[in-house]
């Protein structure tokens, strides 16, 4: 697929040392979608101000994500999730389950 934008994109990152991993979300049916973003301002206005980045063109994010079934990109969403880096951990609804924190 030919890629249709130039311009490189800021994708959400989510690193460990030197290791860098994307950030997906996904469809309300519940396929796995790829996040991108035309501007930092828009990336941070979605993702809070300590989201990790990284500057990718179309062509090598589609690259990426090829390999992990992702066949679509949602360019500038509105809404990723809460900057959880400053919220305290979710508590679980039943004390033998395990809190989730994303």
């Amino acid at each position: 697929m030919k890629p249709r934008h130039t311009v490189d994109w800021f994708v959400p990152v989510h690193s460990a040392g030197d290791i860098a991993a994307l950030q997906t979300g996904r469809l309300p049916d519940g396929r796995r979608v790829g996040i991108a973003f035309t501007t930092l301002a828009n990336l941070r206005a979605a993702s809070g101000p300590r989201q990790e980045w990284m500057r990718l063109t179309e062509e090598a994010l589609r690259e990426t994500l090829v390999p992990l079934g992702v066949t679509r990109i949602q360019l500038d969403p509105v809404l990723v999730g809460p900057d959880v880096s400053s919220q305290p951990a979710l508590q679980a609804s039943h004390p033998s389950e395990p809190a989730l924190v994303h």
